[in-house]
This record gives structure tokens, C-alpha cells and sequence, in this order.
């Protein structure tokens, strides 16, 4: 008798619940982008078009110029240092402009859904004749409450609560219907609200002209500060700009503009003259011109202000890789002149061998190419160049010389197998063996080649 009369009540108490829950769902409003405010610790302050984003210490944002009221306004892509920014106060802007959106755009909606999907599971309940899947599906729809306005920035935290107090009442009956009597009172009112920040209204043109004004001012980037002033100028184009603030604000930033390309241009052709004059010492390994080059760019800068520290701070470390270059190269030229005295005098020893090795050039180019010489020139130059081997082979190369002549006795040794191999060729008529003595006398003339080259480049200054 009793249980179909519980049985009723619940129903009577979800029906309720269901009346009052769809009372309170409002239709879903328009969305716009979120302003954002980025502090800075120097108290001033830029607007942010939508999302900033924070990476390796710096923080992007796009900046509005003009046309807010429009759907394509004028942005600049402006990157700062994330130093340069009061993060705290900035933070705190930034969730209550997000709370703000969310309850001006998406809120209502948001617990339309939240009502749906409570009342979708109260209605589950009403049709569901197993106590204990009815519980389940009640504890389900408490916990959906329960964390709602902490996700939701504690939006009608208040008619969240009082829904929770009637679903509670709901899930108690369903707990004594289901003979349960542990039951633990979902809470909801201490969920988190945003912070109490007052948002400030969107910013005039002037407003955000003059942000991006002291934004370029503030930039230590070249390109940056003179993509900031040309945007100041576009924003303030047209007949809207022929007289009054905008007209001066937009004269002021052409005549930044210009001083800025101005200084750039000073900056460009002083890195262009530094480094090619650096360049010049390196090749000489005058390592104090370059150091003088250095304390030049250094006095160059005052002059014109420190404008730009960070071309000068990239121009100096190219000057410090030039000096280091320049060091390099002053330990290759005191080696070379340390060695090169015993160098030369066994080039001066070595040079009667070495000019009998170049007089045989034109016949082993014939011998290569298949087109002779005779048998009596074979003989000729076997002999001259058998005798300027055996006076080389006397020869004691120092160190440095060591592998030049080894290249030259191979020479020497390759040119005698190539005459050896053209002599029977020959003498048998045969063309196979004529082929072998032009592979001979094709690796005989590149090593003659490579050692003259050897010799060249050991007896010269290494100067680039």
C-alpha cells in the first residue's frame, strides 16, 4: 500500500523539479572576441585582440588600431618581453573578461544544457523501476550540479544551489525507496567566482594609436617599431585625419617613421663596413685591426645613441667570431713561417728531379691519349727519368714535405710502369697492353699534379 504511494510522490517531486528547471533556460546570445589587457609594470597598458600568447619569455598579441566596430579591424602584431608585463594584475583582468564573455555570450545556454541534461536524467528516473538505478542516476545528476559553477565561473552558483536542495530532497526519498540510509548533502556554494575586476570599455582610436605609439617606443626590435608606426599611419589615413588630433598624431608618426628608417640605414651600413673590413684583417690575421674594429663599432654607437642595441649586440658577436677567426688564422701563418725555411730548401734540393718529372709530361699524355711516342723517345725518357728518381729517392724531406715526396716517387714509379707497359705494347702489337700503359700514365700525370699543387700551397703564406 505504501510503496505505490511513495512510488507516486517521487514522480510528483521529478515533475516538479522538471517545471521549474525549463523556467529557467534562456535562449543563446551572440558571441564577440574578448579584449584583454596587458599591464605594464611601467603602468602603462596595450589592449589584446583575442588570446595573447606567452613562449619562450615573450608574450604575442595582435593590437587593435582601428575599426573595433567593424568585423575586420586593423591589427598589429606586437611582441613584447614577458618582463615587461605585471603578470598578476594582467591574470586577473584576463579570467574576469573571460567571466564576462562567458556570461554575456554562452552562459544561458550553457545552463540550458546543464537543465536539459539534469531533467533528461530526472525523467530517466520517473521510468526506471530499479530503486537502486534510480539512485545512481540521481547521485549522477547531483555531481553534474555539484561541479558545475566551478566550471561554469560560479555563474547562478545560487539557482544551481536551490536546484541541488530540491534534487537532494528528490534522492532522499529514492535512497529510503531503494532502503538506503547513508546520504551524504551535495554542496555547491562554495564554488570559486571570478575576480572582482572592473573590465574598461573598448578602446578610442586615439587610445589605441597612442598604445601603440609607446609600444613602439618601447621596442627594442627595428622591424617591429617601424611596422607599429606604419600602421599608426594607415590608421589614420583618409579625410578623417585631415585636422585635429588624428592629423598631428599621424604627422608625429611619419616623422618617427623616417628618423627610425633613418637609423636603421646607419646601423645597416656600419654592419656592412665593419664586417668587410673585418673580413680584410681576417684574411691577413691582423688580429689587432680587428680588435681596433671592434672598440669602432663600440664608438660608433654612442655617436648615433645606442638606438639599437640589438643590431649592435649581433654585429659584435659576428666581430667576436671575425676575431677568433683572425686568431685562427695568425696560429696557421706562425706555423707555416716556423716550417717554411726547411720547405723551400728541399724544394731547391728536389728541383732538378722534379723538372726531369715535368719534362716527361708530354709523353705521357701520349701514352694516356694511345698516341705514342716512339720506342726511341720511350727509351730517352726512361733513362732521364730513372736517374732523377734515384737522385730524389736522396733526398730527406722534412716533416712537413713528407707527403709531397711520397706523391713524387710515385710519380716516378708509375711513369716507369707506364713506359715499361707502352715499350711492350709495342714490341707484341698488343692493344690491351697499350690500354694498361694509359691507365699508368693517366695516374703518373695526377700525381705530378697534386704534388706541384702540395708545393705550392706549403711554400705560400695560407693567406684567404
Amino acid at each position: 500500500m505504501f510503496a505505490p504511494l511513495r512510488e507516486l510522490t517521487t514522480r510528483r517531486a521529478c515533475c516538479v523539479f522538471l517545471i521549474w528547471v525549463f523556467a529557467l533556460a534562456a535562449p543563446l546570445r551572440a558571441s564577440d572576441v574578448i579584449l584583454y589587457r596587458l599591464f605594464m609594470i611601467d603602468g602603462t597598458s596595450a589592449v589584446s585582440y583575442g588570446e595573447y600568447a606567452r613562449m619562450a619569455g615573450t608574450v604575442v598579441f595582435s593590437l587593435p588600431l582601428s575599426g573595433l566596430d567593424s568585423d575586420t579591424p586593423q591589427l598589429q602584431l606586437v611582441s613584447l618581453a614577458e618582463s615587461a608585463v605585471d603578470w598578476p594584475r594582467t591574470d586577473a583582468y584576463a579570467e574576469a573578461a573571460r567571466a564576462r564573455h562567458f556570461i554575456d555570450t554562452r552562459a544561458e545556454a550553457e545552463f540550458s544544457r546543464l537543465s536539459d541534461s539534469v531533467a533528461g536524467t530526472l525523467n530517466q528516473i520517473a521510468f526506471t523501476e530499479d530503486p537502486s538505478a534510480r539512485v545512481a542516476l540521481a547521485d549522477r545528476a547531483r555531481r553534474l550540479l555539484a561541479d558545475w559553477p566551478a566550471r561554469n565561473y560560479g555563474y547562478r552558483a545560487n539557482d544551481v544551489a536551490e536546484l541541488a536542495n530540491m534534487l537532494d530532497e528528490v534522492v532522499s526519498e529514492l535512497r529510503v525507496a531503494a532502503g538506503q540510509s547513508r546520504f551524504d548533502v551535495t554542496l555547491v556554494a562554495n564554488a570559486s567566482l571570478p575576480p572582482s575586476v572592473p573590465l574598461l570599455p573598448p578602446p578610442t582610436t586615439r587610445e589605441s594609436v597612442e598604445q601603440a605609439f609607446a609600444l613602439s617606443r618601447a621596442s627594442q626590435d627595428a622591424a617591429q617599431r617601424s611596422s607599429l608606426l606604419k600602421g599608426i599611419t594607415e590608421a589614420l589615413a583618409g579625410p578623417a585625419a585631415e585636422g585635429g588630433w588624428a592629423a598631428a598624431l599621424r604627422a608625429r608618426a611619419m616623422s618617427d617613421l623616417v628618423t627610425s628608417t633613418r637609423t636603421d640605414q646607419a646601423y645597416a651600413a656600419l654592419s656592412a663596413r665593419m664586417l668587410k673590413a673585418a673580413d680584410e684583417r681576417v684574411r691577413r690575421a691582423d688580429v689587432t685591426g680587428v680588435e681596433g674594429l671592434i672598440r669602432s663599432v663600440l664608438q660608433a654607437d654612442d655617436k648615433l645613441g645606442r638606438q639599437r642595441p640589438q643590431e649592435t649586440a649581433a654585429l659584435l658577436a659576428t666581430m667576436d667570431l671575425r676575431l677568433e677567426a683572425a686568431r685562427r688564422q695568425r696560429l696557421t701563418l706562425d706555423r707555416w713561417a716556423l716550417g717554411v725555411g726547411a720547405m723551400r730548401a728541399y724544394v731547391r734540393k728536389a728541383r732538378p728531379s722534379i723538372d726531369a718529372l715535368l719534362a716527361t709530361r708530354p709523353s705521357l699524355e701520349q701514352i694516356r691519349s694511345l698516341a705514342g711516342p716512339s720506342a726511341r723517345t720511350l727509351r730517352q725518357v726512361e733513362k732521364s727519368a730513372g736517374l732523377a728518381s734515384r737522385e730524389l729517392a736522396l733526398i730527406k724531406p722534412p716533416a712537413d714535405a713528407a707527403e709531397v715526396h711520397g706523391l713524387l716517387q710515385n710519380a716516378f714509379q708509375m711513369a716507369a710502369r707506364a713506359i715499361e707497359i707502352r715499350m711492350k705494347a709495342i714490341g707484341t702489337n698488343d692493344m690491351s697492353l697499350a690500354w694498361q700503359a694509359s691507365s699508368a700514365a693517366a695516374g703518373a700525370l695526377l700525381m705530378l699534379d697534386r704534388a706541384r699543387d702540395d708545393i705550392q700551397r706549403l711554400t705560400s703564406p695560407p693567406i684567404k
